[in-house]
């Protein structure tokens, strides 16, 4: 086994055996990986499907106020804004790296009412029900404390606003690994991926009614014909197989009064 492939196949088992971890930890990963993270996704389906996916099984107020939380690149908000639905924004990262980025994208992107805000602890400097809308995207996984992370997401979410949250399916936990120690994929860093029944069973905690969720992604990435095939397959198991073998999971919450 070769130096490198080593040293990534020690640092996934770190990950899937730590138990806690810290925020300076996360924002390490995502500071080193930043400069290579639009790159690397650009050849994954999958990974913008979390944007058009969360755009299509919801109807987003126009010009909202956003959270955006773990805006990472500023992809997600510069999407929405482009959709008409960002009014007004606030993205947060534990990264100041991917931050940098973030502010360059939206700029470039025509959109500048926003600000960035780094996460460095559970308790954010938000008002109580201070966002019509949140983004979750991705980012649950990244936190030691998921349900610590989704009352913070439900104390700022304003009655009858929305919450987008989308994060793995734990049965891909092995694939991400292995992507990451081969070298075809990052590698997602510090992180555990939480089953389906503990997220709704968060959201619920912290007053959320849970409108819809839905797997999607079958083939994340792969030939235009192989995509095809793999979205052709999704919507002829969406409420069958896919649940129990898509990647991805994303929950539409609505916030209760």
């Amino acid at each position: 086994m070769n130096s490198g492939l080593l040293l990534r196949t020690r640092a996934e088992i770190a990950h899937w055996t730590r138990s806690s971890w810290s925020f300076e930890a996360v924002e390490a990963h995502y500071d080193a990986l930043a400069a290579d993270y639009d790159d690397i996704n650009e050849s994954a389906d999958s990974y913008f499907r979390r944007f058009t996916d969360a755009m299509r099984l919801t109807r987003l107020p126009d010009d909202a106020y956003v959270l955006d939380v773990c805006a990472r690149t500023g992809n997600g908000t510069a999407y929405f804004y482009q959709q008409g639905k960002v009014g007004q924004a606030v993205c947060a990262d534990v990264s100041r790296e991917m931050g940098r980025l973030c502010s360059q994208r939206l700029e470039e992107a025509g959109f500048h009412n926003y600000r960035w805000l780094q996460i460095e602890s559970y308790d954010w400097p938000f008002a109580d029900g201070e966002f019509e809308v949140v983004l979750s995207l991705e980012t649950v996984e990244h936190f030691d404390d998921p349900r610590r992370f989704i009352g913070e997401l439900g104390r700022v979410t304003r009655e009858g606003g929305t919450l987008l949250l989308s994060t793995p399916n734990v049965l891909w936990e092995p694939v991400h690994a292995l992507a990451a120690i081969t070298g075809m994929h990052h590698s997602e860093g510090p992180h555990r991926f939480v089953p389906r029944r503990r997220l709704r069973e968060a959201l619920t905690l912290a007053g959320f009614f849970i409108e819809g969720i839905e797997t999607t992604v079958l083939v994340p990435a792969g030939p235009q014909w192989l995509l095809r095939i793999g979205k052709w397959l999704e919507t002829r198991t969406r409420d069958s197989l896919m649940p129990l073998i898509g990647l991805r999971h994303l929950f539409v919450c609505r916030k209760l009064p």
